[in-house]
């Protein structure tokens, strides 16, 4: 039963309404309180939730003496709210277009600070992640150490190879002992062989987490050591000359760094 209503509230349903569509399912016909009581959802709300149910074509209302409700057939109900993604699909791709202009313009009261930002979503970093590197046209130098944001157990970061294949040069720095996590290791030589040049740090550990893109920017992921679990912050800064310095730092650590052919003879590595 959970994992039907989990997927009904992965397509969009609120978890209320999932619950409600799912027991309508059980039979022809139900008043409100029968619903509401099976379904465990208050009886205040069983109105509003039935009334968006209708709404999205997948309950039917009948008028009598006492209100009944019936579920609508799966197939005829998901093809009705099908096409109600593809018309909201439709509207999110012009919408890129239509709002860049205004996200481009010229906008008043400046904050001094606003070429720093600050994510502290796993998901929002990740996102832009993405994006920066999607966003670069020449060159893109990493510092990697662990806790990874990035589940390196899934397809590898399509992102990257398809910016490899568009010319961009990806310099990364692995810092020898996140290399223990799983995945990490195939993960590193399928960038390799895709084009990326890979050191690892080996006589100096790496001290964070930093992404320089294109000489112009640069991200942070900074781990938060004073609680107990995996907490991540993205910090992003556009400013050129502090991302200089920090190019001169990768510098140093490139040179200090060995090749991974070399790390893999060291380790005894097949």
């Amino acid at each position: 039963m959970q994992n039907i209503i989990n997927k009904l509230i992965k397509i969009g349903l609120a978890a209320s309404e999932a619950r409600v569509y799912y027991y309508l399912l059980k039979k022809e016909y139900f008043t409100a309180g029968e619903i509401s009581k099976l379904a465990e959802v208050s009886p205040s709300k069983i109105y509003s939730i039935l009334s968006k149910l209708e709404k999205k074509g997948l309950c039917t209302e009948t008028l009598g003496r006492v209100k009944k409700y019936s579920p609508v057939n799966p197939k005829a109900g998901f093809e009705f709210l099908h096409d109600e993604l593809k018309k909201m699909e439709e509207n999110i791709s012009e919408l890129p277009e239509l709002l860049s202009p205004i996200y481009h313009s010229e906008k008043g009261d400046t904050n001094p600070l606003d070429y720093i930002k600050v994510l502290r979503d796993k998901n929002s970093i990740t996102r832009k992640f993405e994006s920066l590197e999607k966003e670069s046209i020449r060159e893109v130098l990493s510092l990697v150490k662990g806790p990874l944001v990035i589940d390196i157990s899934k397809p590898y970061n399509q992102e990257q190879f398809s910016s490899l294949e568009r010319g961009v040069n990806f310099k990364t720095i692995y810092d020898a002992e996140c290399l223990d996590t799983p995945f990490l290791m195939e993960s590193i030589e399928k960038f390799n062989v895709a084009g990326e040049e890979v050191r690892i740090a080996v006589k100096i550990s790496i001290p964070f987490k930093m992404y320089i893109y294109d000489k112009r920017k640069v991200m942070f992921t900074l781990e938060d050591k004073t609680i107990s679990e995996t907490k991540l912050t993205g910090l992003i800064i556009e400013h050129i000359d502090l991302v200089k310095g920090l190019k001169q730092i990768f510098d140093l650590y490139w040179q200090s760094s060995i090749t991974l052919e070399e790390f893999k003879m060291k380790e005894n590595i097949t």
